[in-house]
């Protein structure tokens, strides 16, 4: 039990650091890409301008760990923008995302993130969706993790 507890000061402590680091702010979303799901990141930054829409933010912050997401996200922004407003690309350690992670879990501490994780917790929602329904990649993101009324059409032809 200590162990936990200690993990989710640690979890707050970085949550707290990585908000001054990237200047995030209620005027922002942030996405953290996990690499779990290439596609699934793909839609994840092909649709930001749609969550930024919907959570009314001026910009975007996204976390990453590797050089191959950090690229992924560069050609999907390239494709796809950000409806005019800002994204701001800021790689952190996988051992960072994780504990933020399970702080998040814990305590729910920012309304507006998401993370792309389909494998954690064991009943992540996101993950459950793709592997017992019909429902691909694109529309897992729209629904499922940015929660939109509608998947914008716009996104479909692009592919990782």
């Amino acid at each position: 039990m200590f162990r936990e507890m200690a993990r989710m000061l640690h979890g707050a402590f970085l949550w707290a650091m990585l908000r001054f680091q990237c200047r995030i702010d209620y005027k922002k979303v942030v996405l953290v890409l996990v690499n779990d799901n290439r596609k699934l990141d793909y839609y994840a930054l092909a649709h930001l301008g749609d969550y930024m829409d919907r959570k009314y933010a001026d910009g975007a912050v996204v976390l990453f760990y590797d050089n191959k997401t950090c690229r992924l996200a560069r050609k999907a922004l390239a494709e796809y923008g950000s409806g005019g407003k800002k994204v701001r690309l800021c790689r952190c350690a996988k051992k960072t995302i994780e504990t933020v992670y399970d702080y998040y879990s814990f305590h729910k501490f920012f309304d507006n993130i998401a993370f792309t994780y389909v494998s954690r917790p064991k009943d992540n929602l996101l993950g459950r969706v793709l592997k017992e329904t019909q429902v691909n990649e694109e529309d897992a993101v729209c629904l499922g993790l940015y929660h939109l009324r509608t998947v914008p059409a716009r996104a479909s032809h692009g592919n990782s």
